[in-house]
């Protein structure tokens, strides 16, 4: 573990707090973190927790969906379906 955490801290991939996580979870030793960063392990690593944001409030009412197996669109059918095909109709009257 000591081997891969060197070649990623020196490749850029572990900041020194990264590496000092590792020493928290006790995968590598103090001795090991000053010898792959250069500087002495001062104490622990702050456990840093996402920001905490509150959701906007809602201003529109909830929208509901048909129930009826619809999208909610037009209620006329189209004239021609997709493919060109008529409703039957030649069109001389």
């Amino acid at each position: 573990m000591y081997n891969a955490i060197k070649l990623y801290y020196a490749k850029g991939y572990y900041d020194k707090q990264q590496v000092a996580r590792f020493v928290e979870l006790g995968k590598i030793s103090r001795e090991q973190y000053a010898a792959i960063t250069g500087e002495v392990y001062s104490g622990t690593v702050p456990v840093e927790e996402p920001p905490t944001e509150t959701p906007p409030a809602a201003t529109e009412e909830p929208t509901t969906e048909p129930t009826d197996g619809t999208d909610g669109g037009d209620t006329e059918p189209p004239s021609e379906g997709p493919s060109g095909a008529t409703d039957g109709s030649t069109g001389t009257e």
